[in-house]
């Protein structure tokens, strides 16, 4: 069965996602960027018409502790992207979780007019529509970064959270990532496991798993609630 339309989901904010047959009649607007966050070689397979790969310019800029990079390395990276101010910001992926980071970073940097392609290029592919393996390039953009701290969290706003009996962290990770058995992170002495009192809800449980497409908002709240991630709590993910 064909997923809801996005507007009879009962979400909050949908105007946080963008329909594929929307995408599909302004694929080559100028003022539209799409943004492809897949690594580099997948975007080289394949990927939709006119996409950029941002992990082909290094992804979201972090500087030497992995922290936010200063706002001038992101405006220089949205800047090579052609996206200036007013650019409306689409982002996609098979889908993963890096397409959420990818949009939460540009909200971080000011950039309000970002969107999430529901259902990523799985739901693009299942209705037919063409991909592409040309290189898009586009003319310097103006962005300008402001950050928005209301939307981050700092390592001593975490390491405060922590005891907070009104904070809840949320790890989107996978279980075994949680439990400490893996790591997709590559890091010496990196220690493995979760912070002290995280839930466990992998964002791929958030997806309806023909069409990948975000859940409805009851479903997405029973999840929710199930782990005790619920309204009165300030919840941080990683």
């Amino acid at each position: 069965m064909n997923p809801l339309p996005i507007a009879d989901r009962g979400y909050a904010n949908p105007e946080l996602l963008a329909d594929t047959k929307w995408l599909a009649q302004r694929i080559s607007d100028e003022n539209v960027r799409v943004i492809d966050a897949r690594a580099p070689k997948d975007y080289a397979e394949s990927h939709l018409p006119g996409a950029v790969s941002l992990s082909g310019f290094g992804g979201i800029p972090r500087d030497s502790s992995g922290d936010m990079a200063e706002p001038g390395k992101f405006e220089a990276v949205a800047r090579a992207l052609g996206i200036n101010n007013d650019t409306i910001v689409v982002v996609y992926d098979a889908p993963s979780q890096m397409m959420g980071t990818i949009a939460w970073g540009f909200l971080y940097y000011g950039h309000q007019r970002v969107h999430l392609l529901d259902g990523g290029l799985a739901k693009w592919t299942l209705e037919g529509n063409p991909t592409s393996q040309v290189i898009a390039e586009y003319p310097y953009g103006n962005f300008t970064a402001n950050p928005d701290n209301t939307v981050y969290c700092s390592l001593p706003e975490a390491k405060q959270a922590v005891s907070d009996s009104h904070s809840i962290f949320w790890d989107t990770r996978s279980l075994p990532e949680y439990e400490g058995a893996t790591s997709v992170i590559d890091v010496p002495l990196l220690r493995q496991g979760h912070i002290p009192g995280a839930v466990h809800l992998e964002w791929k449980e958030l997806f309806d798993e023909e069409y990948k497409t975000l859940k409805a908002a009851d479903d997405l709240r029973e999840l929710l609630e199930a782990r005790g991630i619920t309204p009165e709590y300030e919840v941080n993910t990683y």
